[in-house]
């Protein structure tokens, strides 16, 4: 996306899709047959099992229970640490990229969600002033538990406040899409893997909208 001389996505045929965890995966062998390149944008959801399972700071969890993640690691330990340090390859199957939350640098804090990710990766926009990543973590944590529509959040900044910078785990999941795009290859289909509830799903065809 960086690449002024590469294909870039606004000069591509993209789609972005909303898809419930229940019926996500039924998707997945037509995406695999067709051959398209797919990026799954999902949340960390992070739980701690010592607390009932309850949601919580990524800190503090346990576990996920993201059933995408725990399909697409099936097997592997999905710990927030195991998944926080997995390296772009492990979220790679076939023509299908995963994103969810990651700290905006290495050592830093990390979200569970995409608004308190939102909120870490802009901190002057959220008044985020904690001296350690523990209190930053926080601060995000219970800036993004006040928002009550997620949706108002959404385009409120999408549309109305435009300065801010997107959140490290969407900017390297739509610079593997533009990536895959420059290459212009298709990848072998894989074993399709389940989504979960309101993941979003973009897929990028072949074609080039500037003909």
């Amino acid at each position: 996306a960086k690449n002024p001389k590469g294909p870039q996505l606004g000069s591509q045929y993209v789609s972005v899709v909303e898809v419930g965890g229940a019926y996500a995966h039924l998707f997945f062998n037509l995406l695999s047959f067709l051959e398209l390149r797919t990026l799954i944008i999902t949340d960390l959801d992070t739980v701690n099992r010592n607390d009932d399972g309850n949601a919580c700071k990524v800190s503090e969890g346990t576990h996920t229970s993201n059933a995408c993640i725990k399909r697409w690691f099936e097997g592997q330990e999905v710990t927030p640490n195991s998944l926080i340090n997995k390296s772009a390859t492990d979220k790679i199957v076939g023509s299908r990229r995963l994103a969810y939350e990651i700290p905006e640098a290495d050592g830093k804090a990390c979200a569970r969600s995409f608004e308190d990710a939102f909120i870490l990766a802009n901190p002057g926009l959220f008044n985020i002033t904690g001296l350690s990543e523990p209190e930053r973590e926080t601060q995000a944590w219970e800036q993004a538990e006040k928002v009550k529509k997620k949706s108002d959040f959404a385009l409120d900044y999408a549309i109305q406040k435009t300065n801010w910078i997107v959140p490290r785990y969407i900017e390297e999941g739509l610079q593997w899409l533009t990536q895959m795009a420059q290459i212009g290859v298709t990848v072998p289909p894989s074993t399709p893997v389940a989504a979960p509830e309101s993941a979003r799903t973009v897929t990028n065809s072949l074609g080039d909208t500037n003909g």
